[in-house]
């Protein structure tokens, strides 16, 4: 078991400020925690003229996600106008019956049987990235993040559109994300003083432009969709809907969003957990070990198959307790709808509601060691199975992320793939943190050392 204890901000010992919680945020959503909070049930606070509250236990987040979910299922203003520009109407900020149509209509292509056919394409593209590795040499700096982020790119865009993107426009699109991210601030002032949504953020201009550009390369991808005419894929699914009834047909803007919103989930989170998962094995070498002992057997007839994943109990591990320790999206954040009381409090119709990932994860009532990396506690065997409410990488109840066994058998089995045959290692006086925007990624690409095993 590992005693790797991954670095963390700092945490405040007294409340900040409502001004200090802005200023701190603006540069580091993970910045803004006191010691009490990783111990907090339930908290609230009032922030100018905006009443904002944090769900921090199981009980909670079961009531805001679950029992009482229409009543928080509207993303927070912040949120909406950060992502609109770029997801218009998607899946993932949209609500009311434009979510429930739209998650009715690609909910279905995310089954288990479907996600069999996908691992095909996962296993053909990182066995790709083997040969490529293998063609360097040993030693080679390599920045983890941006090469497992066109790995996913790469699988993603010929999971949902049946053709190569390109390294080119790989590139493109995932520069172009980055550039989205670093755009937006971090938490929008307006939002507490009430001022309308559309006043635009200092970096709207480069947002726009980024935001621009993943439109554009998403819009000639659809017509090479158009023009392959494949009948396997999301695109091909949804370009048939076109010409639906009215109460199912979707525009083709819609279908950009929504191939917007899967392109970015199924390549930017998976890219910075398989990023955070090669730094945390780095540091503990037993996990390591393990690793490469259930790699080598699971995986020791040659090339891997989507059967393989249900072996590979411990490469799973990892990944559950990588996204645990470095959960891709640390805040959700919602709007109240109408009044409510949770805990004798009342929750005024306006107020934000916030479901914090990073601060459940590491909460000191429901995990044993909560800042140390030790993927056993996620183990079938584990003795005590973690609260599926204090553990919500994936977010919980009817607006969980439809892709989550797609992500997660992609980053277990590139993982396991790659790891089979090479190691990363981190240069000496290396220091690792993150950077949270709209993600929570390693900051600096993450250079580190390619060592073939």
């Amino acid at each position: 078991m590992s005693d790797f204890i991954p670095p963390y901000p700092k945490r405040h010992k007294k409340p900040l400020s409502p001004l200090k919680i802005l200023r701190y945020a603006r540069r580091d959503l993970l910045s803004i925690w006191t010691e009490n909070s990783f111990r907090r049930q339930f908290m609230g606070t009032k922030i100018f003229n905006r009443s904002v509250f944090i769900a921090n236990c199981p009980e909670v987040v079961k009531h805001v996600f679950v029992t009482n979910h229409a009543n928080y299922e509207r993303k927070s203003p912040q949120m909406r106008k950060a992502l609109e520009p770029l997801l218009g109407d998607g899946l993932f900020i949209s609500d009311g019956e434009t979510w429930k149509k739209h998650r009715n209509l690609e909910a279905p292509l995310f089954a288990s049987e479907h996600v069999a056919k996908y691992s095909k394409i996962m296993i053909e593209v990182t066995e790709e990235y083997v040969q490529k590795w293998s063609k360097l040499k040993p030693g080679t700096t390599l920045n983890v993040l941006p090469e497992m982020g066109t790995l996913t790119a790469e699988i993603i865009c010929r999971t949902l559109f049946g053709n190569q993107l390109g390294t080119q426009q790989a590139e493109e699109i995932i520069q172009s994300f980055a550039q989205y991210q670093a755009a937006i601030e971090q938490m929008d002032s307006g939002t507490f003083f009430g001022l309308p949504n559309w006043v635009p953020t200092m970096k709207w201009g480069k947002a726009k432009t980024a935001a621009t550009k993943i439109h554009k390369i998403v819009d000639n991808v659809i017509a090479e969709g158009i023009k392959a005419g494949n009948q396997d894929t999301l695109i091909a699914h949804l370009l048939r809907l076109r010409g639906g009834e009215a109460n199912d047909a979707l525009t083709m803007q819609e279908i950009r969003n929504e191939l917007i919103v899967l392109f970015m989930a199924g390549h930017e989170t998976t890219a910075n957990t398989l990023a955070w998962a090669w730094y945390l094995m780095s540091q503990a070498p037993e996990v390591e070990h393990r690793l490469h002992t259930e790699v080598d057997k699971v995986l020791a007839s040659g090339s891997a198959q989507f059967d393989d994943f249900a072996n590979l109990t411990y490469t799973r591990a990892i990944i559950d307790e990588t996204l645990r320790l470095y959960p891709p999206v640390p805040i959700l954040s919602r709007e109240v709808c109408s009044d409510d009381t949770i805990r004798g409090r009342d929750i005024p119709a306006g107020s934000i509601m916030l479901v914090v990932p990073w601060l459940l994860h590491r909460h000191e009532l429901y995990w044993y060691k909560p800042n140390h990396f030790i993927p056993e506690r996620f183990l079938p065997n584990a003795e005590k199975k973690p609260n599926k409410f204090a553990y919500v990488p994936f977010s919980v109840g009817p607006r969980v992320c439809i892709a989550k066994l797609f992500g997660t058998v992609e980053a277990s089995l590139c993982l396991a793939i790659l790891a089979k045959n090479f190691r990363l290692t981190l240069p000496q006086g290396t220091q690792v943190t993150h950077d949270c925007r709209l993600t929570l990624r390693p900051k600096d690409n993450l250079p580190m050392q390619i060592i073939p095993r």
